[in-house]
């Protein structure tokens, strides 16, 4: 007979962490992260970089980006090339 176990492992932690971003979690369940993440120092590491990338990302959102810039031909070329090679498709 297995015992579940009270506390969760390293990939339902951070599963958890980014579902908790969005929603949120059972009474039961945020105890058992928080225990988690109280004895892991891998996942901790994972929230905070997790919540640096949130307000990174919100903050670009809201960023104005002037009308009249444009990615330089070399880069676009660049670019071009990495997805034809990633999908076989030369039409953008």
């Amino acid at each position: 007979m297995r015992i579940p176990s009270p506390l969760f492992n390293c990939q339902q932690a951070t599963l958890l962490i980014e579902r908790r971003a969005d929603e949120v979690l059972p009474s039961t369940t945020r105890f058992q992260l928080w225990a988690h993440l109280r004895l892991c120092p891998y996942c901790r590491r994972y929230e905070e970089q997790s919540a640096l990338i949130d307000r990174q990302a919100r903050a670009a959102a809201q960023a104005r980006v002037l009308s009249d810039v444009q990615l330089p031909a070399p880069a676009r070329a660049r670019i071009q090339r990495a997805l034809e090679a990633s999908s076989g498709n030369s039409a953008l």
